[in-house]
């Protein structure tokens, strides 16, 4: 057996020890974060670097968590997270698809106009109007239905049905199968990996949405958790109910922090699930096409 000499380690050394360094650039402001959430009011209000709570509490999380909006805000953001991304997928899919089919007629005209949604918008004041004369105004379906059709995940599913071979769907066609049959029992199961990234990129966006909730939403008790958080920080209306309940208030930078871990745990505990199939989606939307 041949022995390594120590010029071939040197190249793998210096690659770990790069990654190793972007690793912890990537992890430390999560470390940071969560530090300074835990961290009492005099720890959290000192400058420079945390890396764990040296004055442990968690009055932040308590009082974050007993803001009586908080759950309803939260309750909100999960409706249109799992009803916006269903309708996502489904107005996607019934896009992409026929768009993809060589026979299907005007595709190219389509094509463009869906690429002209990508270039023009109306505006907030156009789009406020068409909003209030859908009726949607103060309406949870407007979290959903207004962002159901995304012009570039119909093109990145699109590129994905048109890299399925097409002998495939045709020997489908000689067996008798019809187009919903071909769609739901060969070309579907065979684009999870496209379907998981566009469903992971509409969590992420239903997730970190609140400008609809700002200009549309009046009724607090249908506020999404984004618009929430953004209340407590920024209009502090954390402050009267702690007032009112005789509580000392927590350090506003360990609620800022608790607030950050609160609006980001959905997807730490989705992307871990995902992550293998938004890869190969990413790459194969990417590549392929």
């Amino acid at each position: 057996m041949k022995t390594r000499k120590w010029q071939d380690l040197i190249t793998p050394a210096i690659i770990y020890l790069v990654l190793s360094l972007l690793a912890l650039i990537v992890v430390y402001p999560f470390i940071h974060v969560t530090a300074v959430s835990f961290s009492g009011r005099g720890e959290a209000l000192r400058s420079g670097f945390h890396f764990f709570p040296r004055d442990f509490e968690w009055r932040a999380y308590r009082e974050l968590l007993e803001y009586p909006f908080i759950w309803s805000g939260y309750a909100n953001t999960v409706f249109r997270m799992v009803v916006g991304t269903l309708l996502t997928l489904l107005v996607t899919v019934c896009a992409a698809y026929p768009l993809s089919r060589p026979d299907f007629p005007m595709k190219r005209v389509l094509i463009m106009l869906i690429l002209f949604t990508m270039i023009f918008d109306g505006g907030i004041v156009p789009n406020y109007l068409l909003i209030k004369e859908l009726h949607l105004l103060d309406s949870r379906l407007v979290y959903v239905l207004p962002t159901a059709a995304n012009a570039f995940q119909v093109l990145v599913m699109l590129s994905f049905f048109r890299s399925i071979p097409d002998a495939l769907i045709e020997a489908a066609r000689i067996d008798g199968a019809r187009d919903m049959r071909i769609l739901f029992r060969i070309v579907l199961p065979l684009s999870i990996p496209s379907l998981v990234t566009i469903g992971l990129w509409s969590l992420v966006h239903h997730i970190n949405a609140f400008m609809d909730n700002l200009l549309y939403v009046t009724d607090q008790s249908k506020y999404v958790l984004q618009q929430v958080v953004r209340q407590i920080l920024i209009e502090n209306k954390l402050d009267p109910f702690t007032t009112a309940t005789n509580l000392v208030p927590p350090a506003p930078e360990s609620l800022k922090m608790a607030s950050v871990i609160v609006c980001s745990l959905p997807v730490l505990v989705l992307y871990p699930f995902l992550l293998k199939y938004f890869e190969k989606g990413t790459m194969i939307g990417s590549v392929k096409g």
